[in-house]
């Protein structure tokens, strides 16, 4: 999205707003709106991919308050149940743990058991009791209905031990499995998502395979341990720049169910609107990623050899997009990361999922960095917390939005502040509109009849500045209106810097 000029944030102020609801006509279609409006057409037989569930995950990791007064009280060894309600409510469907570039330095067996020592974050800093770990991890993640996502240390840690984690968590039998149960949880955990190492190329970390090669040799490794205690788990690969990205894939594609991508979107000082430019480059990087995944990687694995003692990939590697989010230069707390999102940043957060949407085909997970605390959708205090701005449309897309994305395009004049993605289950069309500028006007043209009444769920704040903060716990800025459209209604006003979903039936 181009960055607009003052002089054409005063043109939107003049725009009417409204918006056009109604079906395909056949042939011209005769303009009822303005020359100044937008138009957004809705392709429903133009499938662009199923949107995997997984793209609404969240994340957690040993870092600053995320976990230990985030979401676990440690005085009194629970999870805080003010935050547990706001995350039950947010409803990810994926949770990853326990990093990270801590993972680097993360054994899993301090976690688990009556005996737990204190060690040192080596990364973060602190020091951990390891009062939170794998159990406690699978515990919160049945309890938010959300499948595990663990990642496995290939810094300080071995093959060996990574495969023994798979042994605690998934199998029926075994001395790992023995001690699960003796841990209190008898029946395997079942956790299918596994990632191999985090950020391995970044020289600064305290990780040992920086050369795409060494990884490659110690990711094969990894897997065939990982595979042998249980050939249905699915693995992340690390991603990077071109040059890794392309000798990962072409060397551990067998094996290599997604690769990971990392997108932190930003704004300049003193320009808020620089903030959509910054994640319309996000969309570049999904799109260039996933044409390597089409260059270096056959969609089907052929002639496996049957002495690995487990199959190959199954599926066409996709895109794990296992860290994503916006981290301002202006944070708090342990470097910087506890940011204050205004509702700038949630019409951010919903431009993100609308490219999720988009780039459906490519995208089989994503997790929100992080959720509590640290770049984080919920804050707390001691005493309260607090949603944030972006725990709105996390929130609503997740409830709404369909299975199957389809094709959406904006044109005309006032286009230029709208990002669009539709999606369907067959029986309903969702539409999803941010409004990032003060106003628009909006002619929406379908090529399908749609049936009943439109709903409409608008996510608003007064200006791009409001925010819900520590401070005013009892305030929220973010309103929330649902409204069914009069039968027959060929207008829908877009209210300014706004979040609008529309549904019909089909």
């Amino acid at each position: 999205m181009k960055t607009m000029k003052q002089q054409s944030r005063r043109e939107f102020m003049k725009l009417s707003t409204g918006t056009l609801l109604g079906a395909a006509v056949p042939g011209p279609v005769k303009k009822l709106f303005r020359p100044d409006a937008a138009e957004v057409t809705v392709d429903v037989s133009h499938g662009l991919g199923d949107i995997s569930p997984n793209i609404y995950g969240q994340f957690i990791e040993h870092l600053g308050r995320a976990i230990y007064g985030g979401i676990y009280d440690d005085g009194k060894r629970r999870f805080r149940p003010d935050v547990l309600e706001k995350v039950q409510q947010l409803r990810p469907p994926l949770l990853r743990y326990p990093g990270g570039t801590v993972t680097k330095i993360y054994h899993w067996k301090d976690g688990v058991g009556p005996n737990r020592p204190v060690r040192k974050n080596l990364i973060w800093g602190g020091i951990d009791n390891n009062h939170f770990g794998t159990d406690e991890f699978l515990r919160y993640a049945e309890l938010l209905g959300a499948a595990p996502f663990l990642t496995v240390n290939m810094g300080t840690g071995t093959a060996e031990e990574a495969a023994q984690w798979v042994e605690y968590c998934n199998a029926t039998a075994g001395d790992y499995a023995t001690q699960r149960s003796n841990n209190g949880h008898a029946q395997p955990y079942g956790v299918h998502y596994w990632g191999l190492g985090n950020e391995e190329a970044a020289k600064e970390d305290a990780g040992r395979l920086q050369d795409p090669q060494d990884y490659i040799k110690q990711a094969w490794y990894y897997a065939k341990l990982m595979k042998l205690q249980d050939p249905s788990i699915e693995l992340v690969m690390v991603g990077d720049q071109d040059g890794w990205n392309q000798q990962v894939l072409e060397a551990l594609h067998p094996v290599c169910d997604y690769i990971s991508l990392h997108l932190y979107a930003r704004s300049k000082p003193g320009d808020p609107a620089s903030l959509f430019a910054s994640i319309a480059a996000m969309e570049a990087s999904i799109q260039k990623l996933g044409a390597q995944i089409r260059a270096f990687t056959p969609e089907k694995v052929e002639n496996f050899s049957k002495w690995y003692r487990f199959s190959g990939r199954q599926q066409p590697v996709r895109i794990a997009l296992d860290e994503w989010g916006i981290w301002e230069a202006n944070g708090q707390g342990a470097y910087g990361l506890e940011m204050e999102y205004t509702w700038n940043h949630a019409l951010g957060v919903a431009t993100f999922l609308n490219i999720f949407q988009r780039n459906a085909a490519v995208i089989g997970l994503a997790t929100w960095a992080q959720t509590v605390n640290v770049l984080a959708p919920i804050m707390t205090n001691e005493t309260t917390s607090i949603c944030q701005t972006v725990y709105y449309p996390l929130a609503l897309y997740r409830k709404l939005c369909g299975p199957r994305s389809v094709a959406a395009t904006a044109t005309g004049a006032g286009a230029a502040a709208l990002d669009v993605a539709a999606s369907t289950d067959g029986k309903t069309l969702t539409l999803a509109i941010v409004n990032r500028d003060s106003r628009a006007a909006i002619d929406i043209r379908l090529n399908a009849k749609t049936t009943g009444q439109w709903t409409a769920h608008e996510l608003t704040a007064a200006s791009i500045e409001a925010k819900n903060t520590l401070a005013a716990p009892a305030t929220n800025v973010v309103g929330h209106r649902q409204r069914t459209l009069p039968a027959g209604a060929k207008t829908y006003a877009m209210a300014a810097h706004s979040i609008t979903i529309l549904q019909a039936a089909l």
